[in-house]
């Protein structure tokens, strides 16, 4: 916290503000007396006004924090909607450190999961589905049946090619969001709005390009984030991301990720790409501010980044039912594959319980092409052979007084 001024987080008149090249100091037109006389708690604004824009802009990198949690719905997330939660009543501190963090970024103040708060076996009912969802919760994260979309509040940015920067005379397109498709000074993007998220095994850790990392050049595409994990690691859970794809530069010698001098310095700036539309100049000036050797030639490359979907939580009668991931739960056969058929219990009626996509998309949502959606997290890519009903879990242990075959 040694670098963030305390009224940022604690003024409660909403006018504390500061300008892009003050170096950090407050904006010579806030009152500093009135602010200083008005601290108070921190909320989801004062968290917001740097968490909520991310990348540059709302919901630009962060799939899951924009200001509609400023005052969100119940459905938007449960939560901040449902129960009025300011973001510390999660990320709680001790001693200034707050716990929690982005898959972008190392930990430096603490981690922070659902089971913070909420136990390893968090559905406390006494029935049939409440035991078997308890039993996935050691596989399984609590977001990826809890926050099936993601961005389904407000359209975050899933694509920015930095390549097409710089054609002043391109006139922006509104996507069918309303969001637009190109700016000069940044390039193409692509927006998105209750997407479905990828889904990965993480257990905790996270593999981050940091710069000056060498690249391997003949990949399509390189991640500068990706969560570690596997399918054999007993601490690794399927977890939800948005990956956010770019097109950005590299040194074609060194093979490292450039540093661009964007902003003007001053009106005399010669070099910042956002006043002379020159990379060449913009690559120069930046990496020597980096303290980095530019060999002067420099290609463009595909990247992603993993970001862990963290927010957005939805109540559970919204959370994705059986049959959404489970093929093998959609036909008559549900629950009663393993389980003896019984008169008192509706095994169709709870295979189905779940997210109502059609109800979703009656709202506005885009999310038509999910209606009848199943094998939702797609088993195969996470390594298992198929639907784990027919084929098994993965610590799946032989039932009693059977041998396997040599």
């Amino acid at each position: 916290m040694t670098r963030i001024d305390c009224l940022v987080c604690h003024d409660t008149t909403g006018t504390y503000k500061k300008i892009p090249t003050g170096a950090g100091m407050p904006d010579p037109e806030v009152d500093l007396a009135a602010v200083a006389k008005s601290v108070g708690a921190t909320s989801r604004k004062t968290c917001g006004d740097c968490h909520f824009n991310g990348g540059g802009g709302e919901a630009v990198k962060h799939a899951d924090l924009s200001r509609q949690l400023l005052h969100p719905e119940r459905s938007c997330d449960v939560h901040m909607g449902g129960y009025d939660f300011q973001c510390s009543e999660c990320h709680r501190t001790r001693n200034h450190k707050i716990a929690g963090r982005s898959s972008s970024v190392p930990v430096v103040e603490g981690s922070l999961s659902c089971t913070n708060c909420h136990s390893g076996t968090p559905h406390y009912g006494d029935d049939l589905l409440d035991h078997h969802l308890n039993k996935h919760s050691a596989t399984i994260a609590c977001t990826t049946c809890h926050a099936p979309v993601y961005a389904k509040c407000k359209p975050t940015k899933t694509f920015w090619d930095w390549s097409k920067a710089g054609d002043t005379t391109r006139k922006p397109q509104k996507d069918k969001y309303g969001m637009k498709d190109y700016h000069w000074k940044k390039g193409e993007f692509v927006w998105k709005e209750s997407a479905k998220p990828v889904y990965r095994w993480y257990g905790g850790f996270t593999k981050r390009v940091l710069l000056g990392d060498t690249l391997d050049l003949t990949q399509e595409e390189i991640s500068i984030t990706e969560p570690v994990g596997s399918i054999n690691d007993p601490n690794s859970k399927i977890s939800p991301f948005k990956i956010m794809a770019g097109v950005q530069a590299v040194d074609a010698r060194y093979k490292y990720l450039l540093v661009p001098h964007l902003y003007p310095r001053d009106k005399e700036d010669k070099t910042a790409y956002w006043k002379h539309r020159d990379w060449q100049m913009a690559f120069t000036d930046g990496m020597k501010a980096a303290g980095m050797k530019y060999s002067g030639k420099y290609e463009w490359i595909q990247t992603n980044m993993y970001w862990g979907v963290e927010h957005e939580v939805m109540p559970a009668n919204m959370a994705l039912s059986c049959v959404q991931c489970h093929d093998s739960l959609k036909g008559d056969r549900t629950c009663n594959r393993c389980h003896q058929d019984s008169r008192d219990v509706d095994f169709k009626s709870i295979a189905h319980k779940g997210t109502d996509f059609s109800y979703m998309a009656s709202k506005g949502r885009d999310v038509s092409h999910l209606v009848g959606t199943t094998d939702y997290i797609d088993f195969k890519a996470l390594g298992y052979k198929g639907d784990p009903i027919i084929y098994g879990g993965r610590f799946k242990k032989l039932p009693m007084g059977y041998k396997a075959e040599k």
